[in-house]
């Protein structure tokens, strides 16, 4: 008997050194259920939603079959649920959706932008509430490019210059690609409350300039952006497409010391892919993925890791098995498009289709001004500023850049000749298009005084056009801004043959997706 005793009093014992030790996990419950009144509340009689993803940013749960989910959390936690297709998330009076809860009792570090307000002790239960709505198997997403304002002025050159001519549109909702404003945080008010104006859900990415430059690291840098616009990573469904939002920039402040420098790199991390590998587990291979993010895996500008996301093998291994995929990031100034394969590290079966857009604010809302005193903006390829439709349909998309106040038709720049060309240099004159959107897929042909015509080639080379503009405008320009190379330019031997007098051009560029656009000009030979 005594044995027994000893025993039990020694199972005791290590129970308690163990639980010492290893503490039980703190475990978030609640439920996920249709809110029919839209009351925000759980009442009686409303359903919990099952097979709905919830996450902790690490972990992915399914609710139950009552709408019930438990998950893990720590001190610093972001609990969010994956919006399924057929349902929709409330939304603030900004229009951001409110898909998520913030667990950090302690609030975040003190840094010169305010971040998370302690959230104290976790509720009991947190809940969801989802909306059952009816979508369309077709539907537009608008895409903008780093909007990227640094004052009050430039949030007004966004809203006369892109936002006035969206108010009203008909897109399921807008996804911005991250340089929400440019470091200046204390913007991201009169940014959301100006793009709430068009009148749809806005998601958000983040980018190197919405970070809390005093940061004493990557972990704490994004706290004010996540006080404002939730987890840093994240994923929705819309019909079948499953749009997945990631954070591509790791960021190491100054940590409040003025003799350090900040710096960064494209960087996913260990945590951030081991969620996305969870979360597409539920995701049927039959659906199109789409991920969003700011740094871009490849670019033709630079290998600098400040260009680049050096671990994207890894993210490519987790996407490998996927055929129906799509990568949207900004952060270049630049638009590129990419057809990715083994020379990038994709190994997957069909090239891996990235487009790095074109910003809303170009060349950081620089260049000369325009006759409602917008700068012209300009990007260092020669692309106008603007914004993107992408137009889902099932699994397949489309997409059009749409150039900030000027004819959506406006897709081809003319860029050499210019109005005049002397007979003694037609040997080395260029025919020279800059086609905004266009990819390796293009065919570009220029029709020249409507009898002859030249097939042009794509060539990666700096934007005439925006070179000149440079030389002649620099005063009106940021001093970091260049001409860059650009994988959109078609070019075409001048014929020698010419006579002198005025000349015709009409360029004619057929996109991947069959549509032709047109661009001309008329030139003199003297």
């Amino acid at each position: 008997m005594k044995r027994r005793i000893d025993f039990f009093w020694c199972v005791w014992f290590f129970c308690v050194v163990l639980t010492a030790i290893c503490p039980a996990e703190e475990m978030a419950r609640g439920v996920v259920f249709e809110d029919k009144n839209h009351n925000l509340k759980c009442d009686a009689g409303e359903r919990g939603v099952p097979q709905v993803m919830v996450s902790n940013q690490r972990d992915v749960v399914l609710t139950d079959e009552r709408g019930r989910y438990q998950i893990p959390v720590d001190d610093e936690t972001v609990i969010f649920v994956t919006q399924p297709a057929g349902y929709s998330i409330s939304l603030s009076e900004d229009n951001l959706p409110l898909y998520y809860y913030i667990h950090q009792p302690n609030g975040s570090p003190a840094y010169n932008y305010e971040g998370v307000k302690p959230t104290g002790v976790l509720p009991e239960s947190v809940n969801f509430p989802l909306f059952k709505t009816e979508e369309k198997k077709s539907f537009d997403v608008i895409v903008f490019g780093d909007p990227q304002p640094f004052n009050l002025r430039s949030i007004h050159y966004m809203r006369d210059d892109i936002l006035a001519g969206l108010v009203g549109t008909d897109a399921a909702f807008s996804i911005a690609l991250g340089d929400i404003v440019s470091e200046k945080l204390d913007l991201y008010g009169a940014y959301t409350k100006h793009m709430a104006t068009i009148g749809h859900p806005q998601y958000t990415v983040p980018g190197n300039h919405d970070t809390n430059i005093d940061s004493a690291d990557d972990l704490h840098s994004l706290e004010t952006y996540k006080s404002k616009f939730g987890p840093t990573y994240y994923s929705m469904d819309y019909g079948k497409a499953h749009f997945v939002i990631m954070d591509s920039v790791e960021f190491h402040g100054t940590g409040g010391n003025k003799e350090k420098k900040a710096w960064y790199r494209g960087f996913f991390g260990e945590r951030q892919l081991t969620w996305l590998k969870n979360d597409l587990q539920f995701v049927p291979k039959d659906k199109i993925i789409i991920l969003c993010m700011h740094i871009a895996p490849y670019t033709i500008l630079s290998g600098d890791p400040a260009d680049n996301v050096v671990d994207s093998e890894k993210l490519f291994e987790i996407l490998q098995d996927r055929e129906h995929l799509l990568i949207l990031t900004g952060h270049n100034h630049t638009g590129e498009h990419h057809f990715l394969g083994t020379e990038q590290g994709w190994k997957g079966k069909k090239p891996l289709h990235e487009i790095i857009c074109i910003t809303v604010c170009g060349s950081w809302w620089c260049g000369p001004e325009d006759e409602r005193g917008i700068p012209g903006a300009t990007q260092q390829d020669g692309s106008p500023n603007g914004h993107y439709v992408f137009h889902f349909d099932g699994n397949e998309f489309t997409e059009r850049f749409i150039p900030a106040s000027l004819s959506p038709d406006f897709q081809v720049r003319v860029e050499s000749p210019g109005d005049t060309l002397k007979v003694s240099r037609l040997k080395e004159a260029q025919i020279v298009a800059n086609v905004f959107d266009g990819s390796e897929r293009s065919v570009v042909i220029c029709e020249l005084d409507g009898s002859r015509s030249l097939y042009m080639e794509r060539k990666v080379m700096k934007s005439p056009y925006f070179d000149e503009l440079l030389k002649n405008h620099k005063e009106t320009f940021r001093s970091w801004v260049n001409a860059l190379v650009s994988n959109h330019i078609w070019t075409a031997p001048m014929p020698v043959d010419l006579k002198p007098g005025l000349h015709t051009l009409v360029i004619r560029a057929k996109d991947q997706f069959g549509r032709t656009f047109t661009g001309k000009s008329i030139f003199e030979v003297e």
